[in-house]
C-alpha cells in the first residue's frame, strides 16, 4: 500500500534498510523477487533489502549486539525499478507488496493514464 509515511518497521519482527540503486546479483544461487516472484539469476540486475531484527535471547545479544542480521530481500530489475522511482517520488510502501499493484495505485490517484501504440 502506497503511503507518504515511511517506516522501515515491516511488522513482523525485523527492519529493512531501503537501497539507493540497483546492484549486481552476486550470490552462488539465483534469488526470487520479493515483489513479483521472479527468478533473478546471478549477475543479473536487481535491488538488495538489508535486513535485521532485534536480538531474541542475551546469547543472541552477545553475539551480534542490537541487530541481528537476517538474509536479504531481492527486487528483479523491473520491480526494482518501479521501487526506486516512487522512493525518489517520496513515496513509500511495505517490502514484499507487489510493486505492480502499487504502481498501478500510485498511476490512480494522480490520474495518469497509460497511452495505448497500436495503429489506429
Amino acid at each position: 500500500m502506497l503511503s507518504c509515511t515511511c517506516t522501515e518497521w515491516c511488522g513482523e519482527g525485523w527492519y529493512y534498510w531501503p537501497p539507493n540503486d540497483f546492484t549486481t546479483l552476486q550470490s552462488k544461487l539465483s534469488r526470487k523477487c520479493c515483489s513479483c516472484n521472479k527468478r533473478i539469476k546471478v549477475g543479473d540486475e536487481c535491488v538488495k533489502f538489508l535486513r535485521s531484527r532485534a536480538p531474541r535471547s542475551d546469547i543472541e545479544e552477545r553475539i551480534h549486539g542490537d541487530e541481528v542480521p537476517l538474509a536479504p530481500w531481492y527486487m528483479c530489475q523491473w520491480c526494482g525499478e518501479m521501487y526506486l522511482t516512487l522512493e525518489e517520488l517520496g513515496y513509500c510502501h511495505g517490502l514484499g507488496d507487489s510493486m505492480v499493484e502499487t504502481m498501478q495505485e500510485y498511476w490512480d490517484m494522480t490520474g495518469f493514464k497509460l497511452m495505448s501504440r497500436g495503429c489506429n
